[in-house]
């Protein structure tokens, strides 16, 4: 688990800059790094749709928000929103097209309507500790990137520590698909013979999907 010195500290080895012990140490990094922190995190959780960002929730009827023409509700997006993911009229998130986002609203003919978000929740500074190692990686590598030209004088590092966050955003983000394609797959036939022709009793059991690979699940091989 990382907290804010830890994601600080490996900024700084980008940097090729002594550490630090505390957060309130008095250099010059420090002071840049604050002014630089909370815009940092921001870019860094709109960078991608991160499974660990991500919240779900109903939205609710504003009755003070007169609907725009040819909508019937005006809903409110959730207080700790950032963007959006998916809208649905269903909590299973099927496939809806019938609302419209305008303004800082959603409009709906529905007053049911679902909302898959990345949530603002997992940006404070106590959060950082579930952040995915290789996104607070990330978000070293591009603190250290945007704070570059203020504390170093190298064009050659900064380009350096660019290619570092290019691949950090990229290995974060392949992390995080392999933990969104953790999928349950039907048995194939293979297994359902083992299983008696047919899945046997209803079993609806089948293989996990991991970055690629399929692992099945107890007693399926």
């Amino acid at each position: 688990m990382a907290d804010k010195l830890q994601v600080w500290r490996q900024a700084l080895v980008h940097l090729e800059k002594p550490t630090i012990t505390t957060l309130s140490d008095d250099v010059e990094a420090v002071y840049t790094f604050g002014n630089a922190w909370a815009g940092v995190v921001e870019e860094a959780f709109n960078a991608g749709d991160w499974n660990f960002a991500k919240m779900s929730a109903a939205l609710s009827v504003n009755g003070a928000v007169t609907p725009s023409v040819g909508w019937q509700f005006a809903l409110d997006y959730p207080g700790d929103w950032i963007r959006s993911l998916t809208v649905s009229n269903s909590p299973t998130f099927s496939p809806f097209l019938d609302y419209l986002d305008e303004g800082g609203q959603i409009y709906s003919n529905t007053n049911i309507i679902f909302l898959r978000y990345i949530s603002k929740a997992k940006m404070a500074d106590d959060q950082i500790s579930k952040w995915p190692t290789m996104f607070w990686k990330y978000v070293a590598a591009k603190l250290a990137y945007d704070t570059c030209g203020r504390l170093t004088s190298g064009d050659t590092l900064e380009q350096k520590i660019e290619k570092r966050m290019d691949k950090a955003l990229r290995q974060a983000k392949s992390v995080d698909a392999r933990n969104e394609n953790n999928k349950v797959l039907p048995p194939g036939s293979w297994i359902r013979a083992r299983m008696g022709g047919t899945g046997g009793l209803g079993d609806r059991r089948g293989g996990t999907l991991v970055g690629g690979q399929i692992t099945f699940q107890e007693g399926d091989v």
